[in-house]
């Protein structure tokens, strides 16, 4: 049979490859090689491209270098967007030298096929370059820039060439849409969504997807209606991926109602959208229904066993999803490293340290280590159980790391109170994410709240602040998070300018809106005594939870504000807040500072008859305070001694302080002794003893307290406070020397001294025990 001419076996390769016949194509393409022509190679590259064979397209592509024809620019198109899509930074590198040196006529569509190869290839330079020196651009060559940007993470040079564009198209849109809502600017996301349609742009499938995921990932319901309305409108609601992903939006908002109303008009169902139904009860707590749909569904895949072992996990019921990873390998379902980061990620308690390292071993068994998932729940697992060593182990023998492998090394340390170490890692990153830094300032929060040197607690506290301002100039901007750890340090140094500043910080960065945010002022504020801006934050919610009354009641009760705490919990009952334990040691605290011992004691009463809630050893100790300072004592040992959990050196403590107050040195004596066998080198209560002793005269035993302090080499941990001056942190130690200014503090304190004589001011020598 007589080969084709050139032109007729270009016609029957084009139809061949779009027929899906390439392996013909190629027949009758290696039939003509004495007649090929340029139009011959470029059909059968395009063939290949068409078909989803990129990589044998470049093969072929690499001939046509050496054959001498030159390529037409459609074929030049395709292949750098085919470099493009394999990675191959270095084949389109050398396409492009190839373009350059053979001096090739290119237009837009091959000028815009190198800026986005440059970009997939992370060569923000060289696509900038091309960008620069185009005679002409398209609206494609705009987007492709924008789009370029956002995939590298750079929101503001996207934003800026975004806002030059000339014209703007469906798909410009969505590059910023999915960008904002990818990196977690939510806001920024559904505000853009808004602009959009202001404009006339009609959104299509990527867009709705970016949106439902912006609306599920900040639970914003009644938006995500409003959404599915518009889908409903432009018929967009019968796509399958729309109506899964507006499944997940549901899910999130805790509707399952409508959940299972979206599920019931598919009208065919595949797996996944099964698999979303049963993810959707078990994240709700309703494990029960997700175990019945799950053994309905008509098939199942690896993913489906995956939802359900996920959501065992998540609701505690780690034996379920143990038993359901068998019965996974019994059916002949190979488990993923999806199934082992689930099953993992429930073995992070003590109790489950065996089931780990069982797991641990199944991973080297079938070869799933070396997977970079895997290896980092390992890590974070190692970690949650207290084991550094081990996770340190992981982590060093892993042949790849990602941001989440050095971020779950860094929690490791942290959560283990090494903040040091976890400092260190943390500045050898080399790329860090907003989680990250959150993790690593939060580390510092956990630190400070678990050393008792209320010196190094401050120091901690500053390190997170001065922490959240180092982030603050780095690339990556703070979040929700990042300012309630910021704020949460403020409140533990009471720093209030600076928890002003950061305040404003929130209203520029349009936050302030967040609950989260919101709770963390009012917290910050009342603990720095701004009462009146605790207030005013807590007014200008649009729905106050059960944290934000609690904040509210907790920085009145601080300040001793009974009054106000007994008036606002009123309030809190009126709108429908059920109170939780912590109400209650805001109340109790309250009736203490009051001498509203009768009410304290019905508070108290009925959190357990009323609401449920098992009095905790902070509540027996608030009853202690409550009846000690009113003056009875008795009735205050009494109630420890008849307490159903065994108290701890705090409820004795808070007895110890009101026989001090009293001069109750019988109930005192027998605090102090419970005190020593708990805590034998309890510094704080030898003194209050001593003061006990010193207030009723009785030397004998005060010398034989300083004696037995002596002894045991126990020193009177020093005050420490801080004062903050024209935005400076001072910290003080009692009878503090080191300070650049103590010469003139002293004088000025002497000069208070002599006036503090001359109005008759007297100090008790007696209760100055020196220890």
């Amino acid at each position: 049979m007589p080969h084709p001419n050139p032109t007729t076996a270009r016609a029957v390769i084009t139809a061949l490859c779009r027929a899906g016949q390439v392996a013909k194509a190629r027949e009758v393409f290696d039939g003509i090689k004495s007649q090929r022509s340029p139009d011959c190679l470029n059909a059968m590259i395009a063939g290949y491209v068409l078909n989803g064979y990129d990589s044998e397209g470049l093969q072929l592509f690499r001939k046509f270098q050496t054959s001498g024809f030159d390529p037409d620019q459609f074929t030049l198109s395709r292949m750098l967007s085919v470099s493009a899509n394999l990675n191959a930074s270095d084949e389109g590198k050398q396409i492009h030298t190839f373009i350059v040196k053979k001096n090739l006529a290119v237009d837009i569509a091959v000028n815009n096929s190198l800026i986005n190869l440059y970009f997939k290839c992370k060569s923000v330079d060289d696509a900038e370059k091309v960008f620069n020196c185009m005679p002409e651009r398209d609206v494609y060559t705009w987007t492709v820039m924008v789009s370029g940007y956002a995939m590298c993470g750079s929101l503001e040079k996207a934003m800026d060439l975004f806002d030059k564009m000339p014209c703007r198209n469906t798909v410009s849109w969505n590059s910023m849409i999915s960008a904002y809502q990818s990196e977690g600017y939510d806001e920024v996301a559904l505000d853009l969504f808004y602009k959009m349609r202001e404009q006339g742009e009609v959104p299509n499938k990527s867009t709705f997807l970016a949106v439902l995921k912006t609306c599920a990932c900040q639970q914003l319901l009644e938006t995500g209606k409003g959404v599915h309305c518009c889908l409903e409108k432009l018929a967009w609601i019968k796509n399958v991926d729309i109506r899964c992903t507006l499944m997940d939006m549901y899910i999130k908002c805790g509707e399952l109602l409508n959940v299972q109303r979206v599920f019931n008009e598919i009208s065919e169902h595949n797996i996944v959208s099964w698999s979303i139904l049963v993810a959707g009860y078990a994240q709700n707590g309703k494990i029960v229904e997700a175990e019945r749909i799950f053994n309905e569904m008509p098939e199942r895949n690896v993913i489906s066993w995956n939802v359900m072992i996920a959501g065992y996990v998540q609701n505690g019921m780690q034996d379920r999803a143990f038993g359901l990873f068998i019965g996974m390998i019994q059916d002949d379902m190979r488990p993923n490293c999806f199934t082992l980061t689930s099953l993992l990620s429930g073995c992070s308690s003590l109790k489950y340290t065996r089931s780990g390292k069982t797991f641990h071993g199944y991973v080297m068994k079938v070869g799933l280590h070396s997977n970079t998932s895997i290896g980092n729940s390992l890590i974070t697992m190692y970690g949650e159980q207290g084991n550094v060593g081990d996770a340190r182990l992981i982590f060093e023998t892993m042949p790849q790391y990602d941001v989440i492998s050095w971020t779950a090394i860094v929690a490791a340390y942290t959560s283990n109170n090494d903040v040091g170490e976890a400092r260190h890692i943390f500045d050898q990153m080399p790329q860090k994410n907003l989680i990250s830094w959150n993790t690593m300032m939060f580390g510092y929060l956990q630190n400070s709240k678990n050393i008792e040197t209320n010196t190094v607690t401050g120091m901690t506290n500053l390190d997170a602040l001065s922490f959240f301002y180092e982030m603050e100039q780095s690339e990556l901007k703070p979040d929700q998070f990042s300012y309630n750890c910021a704020l949460s340090a403020c409140a533990a140094i009471g720093a209030l300018e600076q928890a002003r500043a950061i305040h404003c910080r929130t209203v520029k960065r349009g936050l302030i809106s967040d609950l989260g945010v919101g709770n963390a002022l009012i917290t910050v504020y009342g603990k720095c005594g701004a009462l009146n801006e605790a207030e005013m934050i807590f007014h200008s919610m649009t729905s106050p939870d059960m944290i934000s009354w609690n904040a509210l009641l907790m920085g009145y009760s601080q300040n001793g504000q009974g009054s106000a705490v007994l008036d606002f919990y009123e309030k809190m009952q009126k709108s429908g807040v059920q109170p939780n334990h912590v109400t209650f040691i805001s109340l109790i605290t309250a009736c203490s500072y009051l001498g509203e011992v009768v009410k304290g004691q019905r508070f108290f009463y009925a959190m357990e008859k009323k609401h449920g809630i098992s009095p905790s050893k902070e509540h027996y100790a608030c009853m202690v305070d409550l009846l000690g300072r009113a003056g009875h004592l008795n009735d205050a040992e009494s109630i420890i001694i008849n307490m159903p959990i065994q108290p701890d050196a705090a409820v004795w403590g808070a007895l110890l302080g009101a026989c001090k107050l009293y001069g109750d040195t019988v109930i005192g004596r027998r605090a102090a002794d419970q005190i020593f066998h708990l805590e034998p080198d309890n510094s704080s209560a030898y003194i209050a003893l001593a003061e006990t002793f010193a207030a009723a005269r009785l030397w004998e035993d005060v010398a034989k307290l300083r004696a037995v302090m002596k002894e045991k080499r126990l020193l009177k941990e020093p005050g420490c406070s801080w004062i903050e001056i024209r935005d400076q942190k001072h910290m003080f130690l009692s009878g503090d020397s080191c300070h650049q200014q103590k010469y003139s503090i002293y004088a000025t304190l002497y000069s208070l001294y002599g006036s503090m004589i001359e109005e008759s001011y007297v100090i008790d020598s007696d209760l100055l025990v020196l220890v």
